[in-house]
């Protein structure tokens, strides 16, 4: 993981990588798999492709905007604004199903009593997943209004979910406690001219 400090470059064609680690933890659980993340900047969409290395693919959400990090494995791509305190959590899981939620402040997720208050349209995320050998695959296009030279803050997690076991949590941020929803601890990102 790169320095929550250091300022990344997001490129319209050339991506940048990101993987995702367990910084809350003093050592990696033995069950993390690999994720590799690779996003590129264009037409005001960030575009993420995600390679998750799984033992056991499965996620049993049949509908989008459910609660998909209950029902299985997920992806989770945050982005914002740096000037901003809104920003978006969308969730792609092995078949496909998304969650796309919008919230106002950093604050917001504490405060809703339902998904539904948040919930966005999941048809403005454009995303593919597939099975591959080693896991599964899942590439998004999330809106995001920003222009080459704007300041970004992005972040990618995962619920590797297995039956019979509490699922493994991973993120690209150095998140010093358990919780994705900490927005000043999300990669800080330049978009590209």
């Amino acid at each position: 993981m790169t320095a929550p400090h250091a300022i990344r470059t997001l490129h319209r064609g050339e991506p940048t990588i990101f993987t995702l680690g367990q910084a809350w933890r003093a050592k990696p659980q033995p069950e993390l798999r690999p994720t590799l993340v690779a996003v590129t900047f264009a037409g005001g969409e960030l575009h993420v492709a995600a390679e998750l290395t799984d033992d056991e693919v499965f996620n049993d959400a049949t509908a989008h905007n459910q609660r998909t990090w209950e029902t299985g494995d997920v992806f989770e791509i945050f982005a914002r604004r740096e000037d901003s305190q809104h920003y978006v959590e969308v969730h792609v899981t092995p078949d496909n199903v998304k969650l796309h939620l919008r919230f106002d402040d950093f604050g917001h997720a504490a405060r809703i009593a339902d998904i539904a208050e948040v919930a966005a349209d999941p048809r403005l995320v454009e995303s593919i997943a597939a099975r591959t050998v080693y896991g599964w695959r899942a590439t998004a296009r999330v809106p995001l209004a920003a222009s080459p030279g704007d300041l970004v803050r992005v972040s990618f997690c995962r619920y590797d979910a297995s039956r019979g076991r509490e699922p493994v949590l991973s993120s690209s941020s150095p998140h010093p406690v358990l919780a994705f929803h900490r927005p000043l601890e999300w990669s800080l990102c330049r978009i590209a001219d």
